[in-house]
């Protein structure tokens, strides 16, 4: 289990969904957009501003948002999230937030369950339950961004795993 790259699989694969950037240190006029968002992605944001891994990520939204892209991919045995980064001079920002949330994943496979569900996105915490349950991960970075590949052979687990992609397809259709 590559428990290092959960935070960076979470944060990237909720963050990435949420391409408009409406985080609260945003300018004035994405304020004023924020405030057309819908319930549902307002909630998301919350959440993530909230959560020790996505926060990392959430953080920066207002410049990755606006040029980051993403897809989920269903597997056979997992899923994938790819994700590009449109604007080359914001690659190494993203790559630093991937790191943050890196070292955020590991520190959430070491919470307790209570501690998870206090400090994590409800996406975090599925993410982290099927990390515990035995998920394999897989990340690698691309020209122009990141992969990650999330897989199992216990028939349990994969059910785990068909649930976060319908929820990162889902959100990339946001």
């Amino acid at each position: 289990m590559n428990r290092k790259m959960l935070g960076a699989l979470a944060a990237v694969a909720v963050a990435a969904a949420l391409v408009m950037p409406f985080i609260s240190n945003a300018d004035p006029a994405q304020k004023m957009a924020a405030k057309s968002m819908s319930p549902e992605m307002q909630q998301m944001m919350d959440a993530m501003m909230k959560c020790e891994v996505c926060k990392n990520l959430a953080a920066h939204m207002d410049v990755l948002g606006p040029v980051m892209k993403n897809e989920a991919v269903t597997l056979s045995d997992g899923m994938a999230e790819i994700h590009t980064i449109t604007d080359a001079s914001k690659l190494p920002l993203f790559r630093e937030s991937c790191a943050a949330m890196a070292t955020a994943g590991e520190g959430c496979m070491k919470m307790t369950d209570e501690e998870a569900s206090q400090r994590l996105c409800p996406f975090c915490q599925s993410m982290r339950s099927a990390m515990k349950a035995g998920a394999h991960m897989s990340t690698g970075e691309t020209k122009s961004g990141s992969m990650m590949v999330l897989t199992s052979s216990d028939p349990a687990v994969k059910a785990q795993l068909d649930g976060l992609y319908k929820q990162c397809a889902m959100m990339n259709n946001m």
